[in-house]
């Protein structure tokens, strides 16, 4: 039996991600909707939707959690998306909720050490004066 389930175990790690959940603040509330990735240089790593201010990440699809590693954390929240239609048949610009600078790695300033073996619980406070 104790090998049964050491083999189950051994599975499900051999991928080696692990789970990522956090919290999503803005300015100390938590962030109503909106989208978070964990990236760096390869891409993305894994990405999910934020609601009332809870995130769970997944690879893709089929595949939760995200490798162990350092990376940047980019959050995106908007009340129009770039490109959609309005009512009056208008494109929209884009009116994004929090600040821009929250979607460039540069200027998010916003990292997360993901570890194996532990809980990768991570809370980000966004802030409405951010440049």
């Amino acid at each position: 039996m104790a090998l049964c389930i050491a083999l189950t175990a051994g599975c499900d790690n051999s991928r080696g991600r692990v789970p990522v959940t956090g919290t999503v603040l803005f300015d100390g509330k938590p962030l109503e909707t909106g989208s978070i990735r964990f990236g760096g240089d390869q891409g993305a790593a894994g990405a999910g939707p934020i609601v009332n201010g809870s995130f769970s990440l997944h690879e893709n699809g089929s595949q939760k959690g995200v490798l162990p590693g350092t990376y940047d954390v980019l959050i995106a929240s908007w009340v129009e998306e770039r490109g959609s239609v309005r009512a009056d048949g208008s494109f929209s610009p884009g009116i994004t909720r929090i600040p821009l600078s929250y979607l460039e790695p540069a200027k998010s300033g916003l990292t997360a050490e993901v570890k194996k073996g532990q809980t990768n619980r991570f809370t980000f406070d966004v802030k409405s004066d951010a440049k």
